[in-house]
Parts: C-alpha cells; structure tokens; sequence
C-alpha cells in the first residue's frame, strides 16, 4: 500500500508475518505483531504526537537518552487514524499538524531508529493496557518507555502512566513519565497550537512546535494568472492532509529543488478573480526562477503578513503584492529547523 503522501511503508503483513522489507518511513502494524527478529532492545516513546512540539520532544528526548545508556534502539510509536477522530468523528482531527510522514521524518530527525503506527481500530482502542502491552510491545523487544504525563489508553481512556508502570514492573520494563512543558503559563499541546494557528499567530506557534510550522506538497499547473501581473506562483497540492493555517499571506522559507528560497504564500480563495472560488495555497518565490512543476515542496511559516481580501480591481492588487513582497523579504528568518531530514 502506499501512504497519502506517497511514500509506501514497511508493515507487518496482517498474518501476524514479518517484516515486509519495502522502502518506506513507518512500520505499519494493522494487527499485533509476532516475535521481532531483531537482536536489540527497543526504548519506545508512545503517544499520539501530532505536531511533535516541544513537550514531545521531551518524550522523544529522554528515550533517546535511556536507548543510548541502555545499548538499546530509540524508537516512536504512534497511532493511525488520530483518536480523537476514530472516537468522534470530530472531522477537524482528519487533518493534523504532522500527518503520518511528516511525523516519521521529524521523529527519525529527532533521533528515533523506526516508527511504528498501529491501526486505532475498535480492536486496538478497546484492548485492556495488560494486552497493548503483551500483544504489541514484548513482541517489539520493548525494555523501556517514555510517556507524557497525560498519555491514556483503553476503553474511555481507561489506563494512564500508572497502569503501564505496574505492568513494566511485573514484565521488566521500565516506564518513565515525563512532565508538561509550558507556553505562556499553559501547557503545550496540539490543540493549543491548532488554535493558534487558526488565528494566524505564527510565532506562537513556532515556539511551541520549536521549529517552523511546515506544509509540503507538489507543485501542479495552476490558472497562471500570476504570471500576468509579474507575481508567478507555484500551486501547491498537499502531499498529506495537513491543518491549514488561517486564509490569508504569510511570509515563508521554501525548500525545492535541493535549494532554499524564500517566499510568500495565499492561502485563500482568491475573491479579487473569483466571485466563489476554491481554497488554494500559492506560493510565489523571490529570486527563483526555475521550472517547479512536479516537484515537490516544503514550505515553512515564518509570519502572517495580512488578511487575504478582495481588491477592487487587477491593478491594486498588483499594488499589494509588491507590498507584501517588501515584507517577505524583511521578515527575521527562522531558527535552523532540529528536524531537518
């Protein structure tokens, strides 16, 4: 099978198999697997981690540093669909901060060996925390794991650090908990960053993810109109259902090509062309110049510039977008990116 954004994981097979040997970022596991072959232990950090923010990171961090003191592999495991949308059915959750590719990305960047991503179907939602671990981790050599301080598992969110620590005990394994990171005297979490991202509050958000906030996709034939009035701009079609940002320009640093470039991006439905058109994310890159059709692109959020509106005509909203150029091209640039793959 191939993922939404193209890339085709390595899986267990649904026989309770082996590996299937395919190129690929995660391990999928539609059912519990059987006995690992491999020689080393695994440090799993386990959690839903959508967004890998900087609390997150503290999870990944400490298993990272128990694998390397212990001889042992750090590795993430994760969860697919995200629960709260397998639960509710609460549609905003189809869409994440880090789909399912771009978290492996960032999480092997972050020092983890493999990704492994259960299926959250009824079975797997529904399993006491005694058979998540018995049918999901011994089998993956797990001796350690690392868990936030509000991670829970189960039937209505039965089972919590507490009940894995117990049953690490009897088993073997050793579980840490690790504590909230705050941001603005509140912890950080997903939620909180999808809010701010909704507002367009990108600083907020860069400093709770601890990187810039990144959508990627490839660039597709657009109506070229851009062109026309001296602004061309690269169509971006998403390789993965990511949270889009507040509708409106933004200030961002591009990766295309094998080269970095910076930008400024619109989000929106374009109201001076179109009396109801469709939500569009169009990039238009400064000093770059090649052709950028098929290829795929990485865009960072380094600010919100202003609210996407309706001009009264071409030629004023050719005024602004020489405006909005200036501001792209002053805006302070972004720390390095830690996750960088």
């Amino acid at each position: 099978m191939r993922t939404e954004c193209g890339c085709e994981p390595k899986k267990y097979s649904v026989t309770r198999g082996e590996f299937m040997d395919l190129d690929g970022s995660f391990h999928l596991l539609s059912c519990p697997p059987e006995a690992d072959r491999a020689t080393s232990r695994r440090v799993f950090a386990i959690g839903k981690f959508d967004g890998l923010h900087i609390a997150h990171q503290a999870v990944l961090g400490r298993a990272v540093a128990v694998a390397r003191d212990t001889d042992a592999d750090p590795c993430l495991f994760t969860f697919t669909p995200h629960p709260r949308f397998a639960l509710t059915g609460d549609t905003a959750y189809e869409r994440l901060l880090t789909p399912l590719c771009e978290r492996a990305r960032a999480a092997h960047a972050y020092g983890m060996r493999d990704v492994f991503v259960a299926t959250f179907d009824e079975i797997f939602r529904n399993q006491t925390a005694d058979e998540f671990v018995v049918n999901y981790l011994l089998p993956l050599k797990a001796s350690h794991l690392v868990v936030g301080y509000d991670f829970r598992l189960g039937r209505r969110g039965a089972y919590g650090p507490d009940d894995l620590a117990r049953i690490g005990q009897t088993l073997g394994i050793a579980v840490d908990t690790i504590a909230h990171v705050d941001f603005a005297d509140a912890p950080v979490s997903s939620s909180a960053i999808r809010s701010h991202l909704a507002a367009g509050e990108v600083a907020s958000v860069t400093a709770m993810l601890g990187r810039p906030y990144r959508l990627r996709g490839t660039v597709v034939v657009g109506d070229r109109r851009g062109r026309t009035i001296g602004f061309p701009t690269a169509n971006l079609v998403l390789a993965e259902s990511f949270v889009l940002p507040r509708v409106g320009v933004y200030a961002v640093q591009c990766e295309v090509g094998g080269a970095s470039a910076r930008g400024m991006m619109n989000v929106g439905r374009r109201p001076t062309v179109y009396e109801q058109g469709d939500l569009t994310i169009e990039v238009h890159l400064l000093d770059y110049a090649q052709d950028l059709y098929g290829c795929e692109m990485a865009v960072d959020l380094l600010g919100y510039v202003r609210e996407e509106r309706k001009f009264a005509d071409v030629d004023e909203l050719r005024t602004q977008l020489f405006r909005d150029r200036e501001a792209a091209v002053l805006w302070p640039a972004a720390p390095e990116r830690d996750d960088k793959k």
